[in-house]
């Protein structure tokens, strides 16, 4: 099973508007799919420059699996370095963009492969 995160704009849990601004959303959905939990985290760092603390987060958080409608070069490399795969996918809400992946409808950003 996989530790999720998604960008949200709001914290309204999976109700949340997706964030397309990845490094720059204010708060993270973390939904551990081994324990059906979800939490959702302020970014600190949505304002610093780069995208290093945004990605250190989740790190922390022990998230796998990212799920967003974009990310730039910069924290994409640093995401797959730490060992997290990055899903691509487009959705309203945190709930749609959940059940897409859950639905094998999302595409790994790096090769285009069905996300799992």
């Amino acid at each position: 099973m996989s530790i999720l995160a998604i960008p949200l704009k709001e914290d309204k849990g999976l109700g949340s508007l997706v964030n397309e601004h990845f490094s720059r959303s204010p708060f993270f959905i973390i939904i551990d799919d081994s324990k059906a939990t979800e939490s959702v985290v302020e970014n600190k760092g949505a304002f610093k420059p780069g995208h290093e603390a945004t990605i250190e987060l989740l790190s922390e958080n022990k998230v796998d699996r990212i799920l967003c409608s974009g990310m730039g070069p910069g924290a994409m490399d640093y995401a797959k370095e730490l060992g997290m795969k990055v899903c691509f996918g487009r959705a309203s809400t945190a709930g749609e963009l959940l059940q897409k992946f859950r639905d094998g409808g999302l595409e790994d950003i790096v090769d285009g492969s069905p996300c799992k």
